[in-house]
């Protein structure tokens, strides 16, 4: 057996049994790592399920056992503490959102350190921001399609031009297929592209405008990796940005 140490953020607990979880993290160094943890309701377990929540950031040395389909997370130490995310509701949705987010499109990924100190990035500045929270996750989404390497090309972009979601550019003819923005509904993307974590407080957009963005960004993810087509917790941004 080969003793690794790794530093990952959750992005997924599933109960495995009555005795065990199975975590999902993304490493920094090892890509998608999925380990088996001891559960229960004894105070102590308790203690380690709070410290395994979706988005916590946690270093472990594991003894990868090549025998085995799930290598056992024992002990661990806590590698960040978020101070508000567990704690605000609004944050505590968008998290959730992340997570989810995160969990689906990380599934065949291969250690990507860039893409790590992006997303700590991220959800360090969820936990800092202390007001203009209701267009953060459409900016991450923004900020995340460099990553996923599906930034639009905006370059040909003019007021009369569709936009082809499969192809990703600006288009003077209806694309043959039903995956597009019109020349209307494609208006808002030059403004989008200026949307970032840092800018995304001072976009104004009505709840139901920012429904839309939402989900026009995440049928465009869709359309690129299928995994994505199924997030159930849109639906929970969509009742807390309800206003």
């Amino acid at each position: 057996m080969a003793i690794e140490k790794i530093t990952g953020i959750v992005t997924d607990v599933i109960k495995y049994s009555d005795k065990h979880n199975v975590i999902t993290l993304f490493t920094r160094d090892q890509g998608r790592v999925s380990l088996l943890s001891s559960a229960g309701n004894s105070k102590s377990a308790r203690m380690r399920n709070a410290s395994l929540m979706p988005l916590s950031v946690i270093s472990a040395e594991i003894n990868f056992n090549p025998t085995r389909d799930l290598q056992f997370l024992g002990k661990f130490s806590r590698e960040i503490l978020w101070k508000d995310i567990y704690f605000n509701p609004v944050k505590s949705s968008i998290g959730i959102f992340l997570a989810e987010f995160l969990n689906s499109y990380l599934r065949q990924s291969p250690p990507d350190p860039r893409l790590w100190d992006f997303i700590i990035h991220a959800v360090n500045c969820l936990d800092r921001r202390k007001k203009g929270l209701a267009n953060f996750h459409i900016a991450f989404l923004i900020d995340f399609l460099s990553f996923a390497g599906i930034r639009p090309d905006l370059s040909d972009w003019r007021d009369d031009a569709w936009f082809d979601m499969q192809g990703g550019s600006m288009t003077v003819f209806l694309p043959a297929h039903r995956n597009y923005l019109t020349p209307s509904q494609a208006s808002v993307l030059p403004m989008l592209a200026r949307m970032n974590l840092r800018t995304s407080s001072i976009f104004r957009f009505s709840a139901s405008q920012r429904r839309e963005l939402l989900s026009r960004l995440l049928q465009y993810y869709s359309l690129h990796f299928p995994g994505l087509s199924n997030l159930k917790s849109p639906a929970i941004l969509s009742e807390v940005f309800n206003s």
